[in-house]
């Protein structure tokens, strides 16, 4: 009996599963995280090209002047935008701004001085919440880009 006990201390087989069955949760949450990690990205890259999308369809189509105003309309970016993000419309941020020889003049109503050159520009910003799967939290998310109109 006693050559047995020793003999069952010094074999070792199975050793290689008692290190697995320690190893396993850890591998576990490193692929549970990898694949929120990769499904946020692929969300941030949709939200960015979504972004994008807006922009280019600013360069594309003529401005539409809005009615009864000398002041553009830019909703259908917003629109887009919002479509191709899949988020309510109310999440896209258009910002529009003046810069007289590069100084900031505020509104896009505004006039610049004589002589002085004039550059408007369009931001848009859209916003989105993130729901990780393994994480259990939301993860806000954001893409902007901006593009000079004038």
């Amino acid at each position: 009996m006693r050559f047995r006990l020793f003999g069952l201390a010094r074999d070792e087989r199975g050793t290689s599963l008692i290190e697995f069955g320690f190893l396993a949760p850890f591998l576990a949450l490193l692929t549970m995280g990898i694949i929120d990690l990769s499904r946020g990205l692929a969300e941030r890259f949709a939200l960015q090209q979504a972004v994008s999308r807006g922009l280019e369809l600013v360069q594309a189509r003529p401005a539409v002047a809005a009615a009864n105003s000398n002041t553009v309309s830019y909703e259908f970016v917003r629109n887009e935008v919002a479509s191709s993000a899949d988020v309510p419309v109310g999440q896209v941020i258009l910002t529009r701004w003046l810069e007289c020889d590069g100084e900031d003049a505020g509104d896009v109503s505004n006039t610049c001085p004589a002589g002085a050159a004039a550059s408007r520009y369009l931001r848009v910003r859209v916003t989105k919440d993130f729901e990780a799967e393994f994480y259990f939290a939301t993860i806000p998310m954001a893409a902007t880009g901006t593009l000079r109109t004038q």
